[in-house]
């Protein structure tokens, strides 16, 4: 199973299970998490989902080999990533994502979406995308709106690798410290004191203010197709699966 599920006291807890594959996000995964968040979304019981992970990877991203086929597989895959994101952006009820290990590419996403993030001091998040020849697009989407779009850039140009600590000084982070249980417990109980019909229609309306997210998304994933048939991106995803530098092409 890729994803465990487990409910108590009005808690959803989803945990990708994947640790095998550093929790990458292939289609069986990204599907079993929009099925239980459509679930929490109709089930007025549920007053809280939280977000975690098995192993030291919290989430690395897409599985690559999952990109692997041909241009239709290719767009299902990305289109319902930026669909998830959406789903989870959207959700009825408040997101907690508890985060202890890494984060990188896709898996950015996923935490920029949540509402409150709950961070162990061993955490880091990064973007690598244009190391092998991509661009974290959809990602994009969500990043500005909980850092600054100026940092959103640095960390998309540079991959360069942020600490907890700074994660939080950017907004990545609502609260950072360990015993990581014990500070994600704080932030679900500070929620569970909110009025559950308040809680439900307040934060529709806040997401819902603004841009077609959704859209947006969409968009972004179209993108980042167009971005996976060139050269450069060949060549980077061939030198990350051999171990090696990649070869980039001047101009």
């Amino acid at each position: 199973m890729s994803l465990g599920v487990a409910r108590a006291g009005g808690v959803l807890r989803l945990t990708l299970a994947r640790p095998e594959r550093q929790n990458r996000l292939d289609g069986a995964l990204v599907a079993a998490l929009r099925s239980a968040l459509a679930q929490a979304a109709g089930d007025p019981a549920v007053r809280v989902v939280v977000l975690d992970a098995l192993g030291s990877s919290w989430c690395a991203g897409a599985d690559l080999d999952a990109l692997a086929g041909g241009a239709a597989s290719r767009r299902e895959v990305v289109i319902a990533y930026a669909d998830l994101l959406a789903d989870l952006a959207e959700c009825a009820v408040p997101v907690v994502a508890e985060v202890a290990g890494a984060v990188r590419g896709g898996g950015v996403g996923l935490l920029c979406a949540a509402d409150l993030v709950a961070m162990g001091e061993a955490a880091t998040v990064a973007l690598p995308e244009a190391r092998v020849g991509l661009w974290p697009m959809m990602v994009g989407a969500l990043l500005p709106r909980v850092d600054s779009p100026r940092v959103a850039m640095q960390l998309a140009l540079t991959g360069e690798v942020l600490p907890a600590r700074a994660c939080l000084h950017h907004g990545l982070a609502t609260l950072v410290g360990d015993p990581l249980e014990t500070v994600t417990r704080g932030l679900v109980d500070g929620l569970l004191r909110g009025a559950p019909g308040a809680t439900r229609l307040g934060r529709a309306a806040w997401r819902r203010h603004g841009s077609d997210l959704r859209g947006q998304l969409h968009a972004l994933g179209d993108a980042l197709l167009g971005m996976a048939d060139t050269g450069e991106a060949a060549e980077g995803l061939a030198a990350f699966r051999e171990r090696r530098p990649p070869g980039w092409a001047p101009g």
